[in-house]
């Protein structure tokens, strides 16, 4: 093996312009593959990181309640109820008590959308919980304290410190109505959330509702995505009829098909880029084994078999895959090192830190991404075509007659 591939490596060079436009053939095409797979996939790779909005990959709520929100709509004992779900290690979980209300200040008023939290476990499936642009956070038996949107609080003109008043609809019908402090600014990602969310603990939340010991959602975040639907059959298998479990699918359907038709997308241009590659090749080394047809007949003379010929031609193929895969990767690692600093497409002039788009929170700097798994399943991919592209110009050199080869031109 290691003489046919010595050989092979020989024979490679003897037409170097032909090989290297191979090779590059091969690079080119596995780099494009990635590149634009790295790309739709940093878009995609959304769904992981639902916690800049909040959301989970898998949602709790009562029947009915996501259609009309109405308080009085709850799942009861949420502590104990969050503790005791069958989920995969690593998941993070967290309730919430859900109201639309009025935020009332010394300047202004404004809608907003209050969530009564449990601080420490809400942190873990909402990472705006923490992120303070003043202020501090909210401790667990503070009934008194809000964590307020930073836009919000602009147009409220609040301040850390100051005193706002929140107005809702209770669960007995009649208008309820608390007064708190300012403790903390926050930054959602979201510029939806930052300008209407309002963070209260969930005791407060309940005190100012009349609720009892309730909550509105269960949100779940699970260490896999791809766990979310198996997860959701058990948890209503567990729940039955008592609550409405929904994936992100489901929540979002806009994002789901856009994740199909993105699947479906890469799926046609990586098989278009492969048919190139495949179409190249083969006419290279039919080319090649054309031009040598004298050079493999005088080899069948002297004794070798059929089978050593297309390993020799296999060898020279394997040559080209590995050198092509090799530059394909060397590019796609150098263009993700430079892409994941600077972004390769920036809109934050033009859209902000973040947009809303279907549901989710997008960052709007896009930056190269490559997951080893993908890279290394392309790379294979390319070898793959490689060496199958070869089969055919191999097999019909091992069945050319030697006294016919050694008299052609």
């Amino acid at each position: 093996m290691r003489t046919l591939l010595k050989m092979a490596w020989r024979d490679l060079w003897r037409n170097r312009r032909r090989s290297l436009i191979n090779i590059f053939a091969v690079g080119v095409g596995l780099f494009l593959v990635l590149l634009y797979g790295s790309l739709v996939g940093t878009v995609m790779r959304a769904k992981d990181q639902l916690d800049d909005g909040g959301m989970g990959h898998i949602e709790v709520t009562a029947p009915g309640w996501r259609q009309h929100r109405n308080v009085r709509q709850a799942l009861e004992n949420p502590k104990s109820t969050v503790t005791g779900l069958p989920l995969p290690p690593g998941s993070d979980v967290s309730f919430r008590v859900v109201s639309r209300g009025l935020a009332t200040s010394a300047r202004g008023s404004k809608g907003v959308a209050i969530h009564g939290i449990d601080p420490a476990i809400e942190a873990t499936v909402a990472a705006y919980v923490n992120k303070l642009r003043a202020g501090k956070p909210l401790a667990a038996d503070d009934e008194r304290g809000v964590l307020l949107g930073d836009k919000l609080a602009e147009d409220l003109r609040l301040q850390v410190g100051q005193k706002v008043r929140l107005m809702v609809q209770r669960a007995d019908g009649e208008v309820g109505a608390d007064l708190f402090r300012v403790r903390g600014i926050i930054h959602p990602l979201s510029p939806a959330l930052s300008r209407s969310l309002v963070l209260v603990t969930a005791a407060a939340a309940q005190r100012t509702l009349g609720l009892a010991d309730v909550a509105h959602q269960i949100v779940i975040q699970l260490p896999l995505a791809a766990e979310t639907d198996a997860v959701a059959e058990r948890l209503r298998t567990r729940f039955g009829e008592r609550a409405e479990v929904m994936t992100w699918g489901q929540l979002m359907p806009m994002m789901k098909v856009l994740e199909d038709m993105m699947g479906v997308l890469i799926t046609v241009i990586s098989l278009f880029v492969y048919g190139l590659v495949a179409l190249g090749i083969l006419n290279t080394m039919h080319m090649s084994v054309l031009e040598r047809t004298r050079e493999f007949g005088i080899m069948r003379a002297i004794g070798s078999r059929p089978r050593r010929v297309v390993a020799l031609v296999m060898g020279e193929a394997f040559w080209i895959a590995t050198l092509g895969v090799v530059l394909g990767l060397g590019a796609g690692i150098l263009l993700t090192k430079l892409g994941s600093g600077p972004p390769v497409l920036d809109y934050t002039s033009k859209m902000g830190e973040s947009f809303d788009f279907a549901g989710m929170v997008m960052r709007s700097r896009f930056i190269i991404e490559l997951p080893l798994g993908e890279s290394l399943r392309a790379a294979a991919l390319v070898y793959a075509v490689t060496l199958l592209t070869a089969i055919y110009p191999a097999f019909r050199v091992s069945r050319i007659q030697p006294a016919q080869a050694i008299h052609s031109v």
